[in-house]
């Protein structure tokens, strides 16, 4: 209620603001072929004071009147300056002419890694090629080594696969997109993240706490967008290879080709293959699994030139391994493995008004299949996946691009068959929704985002999802941002918490026969963050201090209990479960290409366990972390990364026998990693790295390993490293430039 009612306030104060007397307009240039173009960011100031605005990316600008004078300034650099009178507070359209043409002036910017735009309500960071490459980065899951707002952890001891966290949270309470499009969820929320190679990634854009309602209502702890590289900017060809020391080798070539003007395509493949099993940890289990990884992506960019753009894509993955106990010396050995196949094929097309630049219309849609069949020692778990999603959106603005909106409509319909032995878990979900969006951006001070959408679900019936963001520049580089919102999310129970199979508990579900599935209610959250970022220099050297502070609480959540270690008791939240978060984050050119990067954050996890409230399993309340990444001027880069990771809780064991107990809690952890690279004449790379340097590992990380279908066999209590140090080669191939 309280936040219906802040919106409601900021549509009442967007509409006061309209109300006001102010001069607006647009600033256009003629080229030379007689057509109007805007001229974005012109300055526009009120003669002989201080008081102006510049246009934004639709040449539109809008100002307050003042009584001390009546005349106008435009300017912009290249162009003849103009000044005119204003007798009525009616819309202008000012044409600059171009002043006599100048040499070529040479801007030298360095472009960082990581960066976060000021003038966004919505903190985003805006995560660079150049900091993915600063680690191996050979897929999603691997993407966030060098950054501190993401944990990286291994899920279990058997599988090999790594999971995020943000804000203390598993990473499926974050909502991945590529290309503003859902990408990984349901089926596919652990591995899916292995099916986006790294090498494809051109960006990412990370946002913590509460979303866009635009893209959806699932957003709980925060929003990772991928961007791909686009086939009209991409390398005409570009080739990535990759092993290391635990038989990992990897092949990703990208390929493009501009057909005409309005026609491109690219290519993007990738293969992996682990071909031979590697046991270097002490156990009776192979240390990774076995197997490969085909992975193809040819999408089409076109446009007619006229405002009209759109894409058309396709994507397939085939993936198959094994792993488990080796066949050499057992005579029954355990083994595990999976089978999967994912199909995609999604559309975009967008139009773009050329009279109304700020006015635009978009259509996105993306169906889905997804088939995967899994077995762990006697368990078998097959699970099948198809989905669809539509969404229409509209975009424009209430008199000037002071004030914008979008609106539209979205449409998700998935359809699960999971069966773990002979438990069936069937469902189809249909969710249709409507939303909208207002933007106020009162010049460079305030700025604000509030979002309303209301959805439908065949199940759970009509929910409401609102969210804020507000911006305030206290002055020139210091930003503060609060924002809030719901989400909510239906568990794939089985498919997130798939290492639990890794083990011999039983599971113990309570479902509700009149739902579907697995018979439980929806999650359902509050996120509340606020965000301090202060920009600064230090001896002529730029340097960004970032406090942010964050709580989730849930008003339902499906509790995943392990604290008796014979099963795993799956059911709704009875109680109080929650989420804090702080973090402190200071960046820093030392000297020249010379960057560190600190931070620290602390977080509080708790949730109630069966009437007590207990810490998360496996999240370490203290983590302190510093990357160091120097440049040389013959393109040697150098990348170091130190984390410390204080104790983590581990479910109990006490009623084990006493050979298989473990402590009830981790020790902390020193970790890291480093990289060098060498880059020749912007086409060769070659890289050598090494991860977890220091060879920490977690000692006996699968309980009764010698006996893994008995009572005590459990490989799902990981807290650490279990594959210790890991060095690793590689190289990047790719066209000259035109």
């Amino acid at each position: 209620m309280k936040n219906l009612i802040v919106f409601l306030g900021l549509l009442i104060l967007g509409n006061s603001l309209l109300s006001q007397e102010s001069i607006s307009g647009m600033v256009i240039q003629e080229s030379k072929e007689a057509k109007f173009t805007p001229v974005v960011f012109a300055n526009v100031y009120w003669l002989g004071t201080q008081k102006g605005t510049s246009t934004d990316t639709s040449g539109y600008f809008e100002i307050p009147a003042i009584k001390s004078t009546n005349k106008l300034v435009f300017s912009y650099v290249g162009y003849k300056s103009d000044t005119v009178v204003v007798d009525q507070p009616d819309k202008l359209t000012i044409v600059l002419k171009q002043e006599q043409q100048l040499d070529g002036v040479e801007v030298i910017y360095r472009q960082k890694s990581t960066e976060i735009s000021y003038m966004n309500a919505i903190k985003t960071e805006n995560i660079g090629q150049d900091e993915l490459y600063k680690a191996a980065c050979c897929n999603l899951s691997e993407s966030f080594e060098t950054n501190p707002s993401v944990d990286v952890a291994y899920t279990d001891a058997v599988t090999g696969t790594k999971q995020i966290q943000m804000l203390g949270l598993d990473g499926k309470y974050t909502q991945i997109t590529r290309e503003a499009i859902p990408d990984v969820r349901g089926l596919s929320t652990v591995q899916g993240l292995t099916y986006i190679p790294g090498v494809w990634i051109e960006g990412i854009q990370l946002n913590k706490g509460a979303g866009s309602v635009a893209s959806g209502f699932e957003s709980v702890t925060g929003q990772i967008n991928v961007e791909l590289h686009k086939p009209e900017s991409m390398d005409r060809w570009f080739v990535n290879g990759y092993a290391n020391q635990g038989g990992r080798t990897e092949l990703n070539v990208n390929v493009s080709q501009k057909i005409n003007d309005k026609v491109s395509t690219g290519l993007l493949l990738h293969a992996n293959v682990r071909p031979f099993e590697v046991n270097g940890n002490g156990d009776s289990f192979l240390d990774f699994p076995v197997g490969q990884t085909f992975n193809l992506l040819n999408r089409w960019k076109f446009t007619n030139l006229k405002g009209w753009e759109g894409q058309v894509g396709a994507q397939a993955i085939n993936e198959e391994r094994t792993g488990g106990q080796s066949d050499n010396e057992l005579t029954n050995p355990y083994k595990l493995g999976w089978n999967t196949e994912q199909y995609s094929a999604w559309g975009k097309m967008g139009y773009v008004f050329p009279n109304a630049k700020y006015r635009s219309v978009g259509f996105q849609a993306k169906a889905l299949y997804h088939n995967n069949e899994n077995y762990f020692g006697n368990t078998i778990y097959n699970a099948a996946q198809q989905s669809l999603y539509a969404k229409a959106i509209y975009q424009s603005i209430i008199g000037t691009s002071t004030h914008k909106y979008r609106a539209g409509i979205s449409f998700q319909y998935d359809k699960y068959d999971e069966l773990l032995d002979t438990n069936a878990f069937n469902r189809e979900e249909i969710v249709p929704g409507a939303f909208f969006e207002y933007t106020l951006t009162y010049f460079e001070k305030f700025s604000a985002v509030a979002g309303l959408r209301a959805d439908y679900h065949n199940y759970y019936g009509f929910f409401v999802t609102p969210r804020l963001h507000l911006r305030y520049e206290i002055r020139e580089g210091s930003v503060l941002r609060a924002s809030g919102g719901r989400g909510q999310r239906k568990a794939n129970v089985i498919a997130e918490n798939i290492s639990l199979l890794a083990t011999s508990r039983t599971w113990n579900i309570a479902r509700n026969s009149s739902i579907q599935g697995f018979g439980l209610q929806p999650e359902i959250a509050w996120n509340f963050g606020l965000n301090f970022t202060q920009d600064f220099r230090i001896n002529y050297k730029p340097a960004t201090l970032s406090i942010d502070a964050y709580q989730t609480e849930f008003e339902n959540q499906t509790v995943i209990d392990m604290e008796d270690p014979r099963q795993v008791r799956v059911y709704n939240l009875v109680g109080r479960s929650y989420a804090t978060s702080t973090q402190a984050q200071f960046d820093y050119e030392i000297v020249r290409r010379f960057d560190v990067r600190l931070a620290y954050r602390w977080y509080d996890v708790m949730t109630e366990y069966s009437g007590t409230l207990l810490t998360k399993p496996f999240v370490s309340r203290h983590r302190a972390f510093i990357n160091l990444a120097y440049e040389t001027k013959n393109d040697w880069k150098f990348d170091y990364t130190l984390q410390w990771q204080g104790a983590k809780r581990i479910p109990s064991t006490k009623s084990n026998p006493v050979e298989y107990q473990l402590a009830s809690e981790s020790p902390a952890l020193w970790l890291m990693n480093a990289q060098v690279s060498k880059g020749f004449k912007d086409r060769f790379d070659v890289y050598v790295g090494m991860e977890n340097i220091g060879n920490v590992r977690q000692a006996n990380p699968i309980l009764s390993d010698q006996n893994p279908f008995g009572t005590y066999f459990d490989g799902s209590l990981i807290w650490g490293p279990v594959f210790g140090r890991m060095t690793y080669v590689g190289f990047r191939l790719k066209s000259k430039k035109v």
